[in-house]
């Protein structure tokens, strides 16, 4: 449908994103951090080993700890030096005029310590066995927290096996998290290994099924390689003018995500999100810097809710009239193409090629951390767009852009699945074919719903098409989840169009994260999924009924 190098462009993906495991793993970089090896248990060193081999024969670039180092500027070292000061002077203001600091006070030895002059270097990630020192953990010692994964190799908690639940899993993951500041959590011990990210889920692989390679392959190595990377302000154009949320444009729309989280509630699919301050970090300056880690978030809720505006459907050209029209702007063997300001792209159904302006499209979600299913429509509703590439972002009227109105980890997959839904309306009208999901999308615009879980292989409806159970297992947020679910969506409608079946909508599986299931409106969506568990509930258990590599 299209290439790679368009789904970018449609994105505003402007980094190079490796989609196949295999290039990831030809792409990672990595090195061990020093260890005791009195303190680290056999079943952690055995494991560390087999790894570390695994790696390498899948041509990862095994780093030895001294060439990792780099010598940080004086001049970066004292900009690290200086933020802490700055921190440390606001604090006592605040203190002084008697309000509750946001960030704790930096002791001396914190500050000596931010004066290294050796640290790990950007985009080589660690491999930390076992507990490490308060002081001394990998991200003490990392110049990047965005390029450079943490993994942690630890014992599995003996409270933790095949029977633990949802629950069980998420609430042990983010403690581990917290405590051994580290994105990446594998627990093991002498028969199996759990993988720990922020997508809160937890594959686990028996060490002695003979598909070790496939597992670190398909399961660990993606998720270095695609981190968990929050969205900040900077990368949105914010716009100085306000929506008002009961408005005719948008009071529709918004009280259909108020709604549908009455039904959602009952689903048990959207749980209780984490507090930052709730977690158990060694210290207050840990505290500060996971919290820095994710753009000043003060916690994080899992899954979202969106509604789709409707958005004018765009004109679509055949190849051949697109050529006489644009005869200098379309390039031999691009697949996309701007003219003036707007993007434009050639999308292939059933060896046909067609030619479209991308469409504008805005979005209504709810802002990170917010109660998913208590959402205050004042307070807690985002608008984002998706215009040639380039993400807007309005606030409602009355609300300030600060560290508790953030978007959504998910921003770019949302968008990715508004824009692919507004390209197959467009396609579709235009091909005299899926006449009611493009009436639907024309007068409602489209729902959008996530959750970690997914839908029961049985209860499929009819007239939604499945994708992505083979893909990657990466992090949430990252570059790669956005075209996997953009191109997946236009895949299965190339599909559908193929068979002469109606195309209703469409069910993004994302391994080992979750579910994003199109619907018309998210009330109609609540309704669906509070059916029972028998439809979808939280974990794994439907995942297994998929066919997975």
């Amino acid at each position: 449908m299209i290439s790679r190098e368009a789904a970018r462009k449609i994105l505003g993906i402007e980094e190079d994103v490796y989609l196949e495991p295999e290039e990831m793993a030809d792409k990672l970089n990595i090195t061990f951090y020093p260890y005791d090896p009195v303190e680290v248990s056999a079943d952690v060193l055995a494991f560390s080993a087999r790894l570390k081999e695994t790696l390498v024969e899948l041509g990862a670039n095994i780093v030895p700890f001294e060439k990792a180092l780099e010598r940080v500027p004086i001049r970066k070292r004292l900009r690290r030096v200086g933020r802490i000061m700055i921190n440390n002077v606001w604090y006592g203001i605040q203190k002084l005029i008697g309000s509750d600091p946001a960030n704790p006070y930096i002791n001396i030895p914190v500050l000596f310590r931010a004066f290294r002059s050796k640290r790990i270097k950007a985009g080589i990630s660690i491999i930390a066995l076992g507990e490490q020192a308060t002081g001394n953990l990998p991200m003490d010692n990392t110049s990047s927290f965005r390029k450079s994964s943490v993994i942690s190799i630890l014992d599995k908690p003996k409270h933790i096996n095949r029977q633990s639940g949802f629950h069980d899993h998420f609430n042990t993951a983010m403690k581990l998290f917290a405590y051994h500041m580290t994105n990446i959590v594998l627990a093991v011990d002498k028969k199996e290994w759990i993988i720990y990210n922020f997508n809160a889920s937890h594959p686990i692989f028996d060490l002695n099924d003979g598909k070790f390679k496939e597992h670190v392959l398909h399961g660990l190595v993606p998720k270095i390689v695609a981190p968990i990377r929050p969205y900040r302000f900077s990368e949105f154009s914010v716009q100085k003018r306000s929506f008002d949320v009961h408005d005719e444009e948008h009071e529709t729309f918004v009280h259909d995500l108020v709604r549908s989280g009455t039904l959602l509630e009952t689903t048990g699919l959207y749980p209780p999100g984490k507090s930052i301050k709730d977690l158990p970090f060694r210290n207050r300056f840990y505290e500060w810097i996971g919290k820095i880690h994710l753009d000043n978030r003060n916690g994080m809720s899992y899954g979202f809710l969106a509604v789709q505006m409707p958005s004018e459907l765009s004109e679509v050209f055949s190849y051949e009239k697109a050529r006489e029209r644009f005869p200098k702007e379309i390039e031999k063997g691009k697949d996309w193409f701007y003219q003036e300001e707007n993007l434009y792209v050639v999308a292939s159904i059933l060896d046909t090629r067609y030619v479209l302006k991308v469409p504008d499209v805005w979005v209504l979600s709810q802002r990170s951390g917010c109660n998913k299913t208590h959402m205050d429509p004042e307070r807690d509703v985002i608008k984002m767009g998706l215009i040639s590439g380039q993400m807007y972002l309005q606030a409602p009227r009355n609300v300030v852009l600060d560290d508790g109105y953030k978007p959504s980890f998910d921003t770019k997959v949302i968008l990715a699945h508004a824009v692919g839904h507004a390209v197959i309306a467009s396609l579709s009208a235009h091909l005299g074919i899926h006449k009611n999901f493009v009436e639907s999308f024309v007068s409602r615009g489209r729902a959008l719903g996530h959750w970690h879980g997914y839908i029961n292989p049985s209860g499929i409806p009819e007239g939604w098409f499945v994708h992505g159970m083979h893909n990657p297992h990466v992090s949430c947020s990252s570059p790669q989840s956005a075209i996997y679910a953009l191109r997946g969506k236009m895949r299965v409608f190339e599909t559908a169009t193929g068979k002469g079946e109606e195309f209703l909508g469409d069910i993004h599986i994302e391994p080992h994260h979750g579910t994003n299931l199109s619907y018309p409106t998210l009330t109609d969506l609540g309704t669906f999924l509070a059916r029972g568990p028998e439809v979808s509930v939280l974990g794994n258990e439907y995942l297994l009924r998929y066919s997975l590599t």
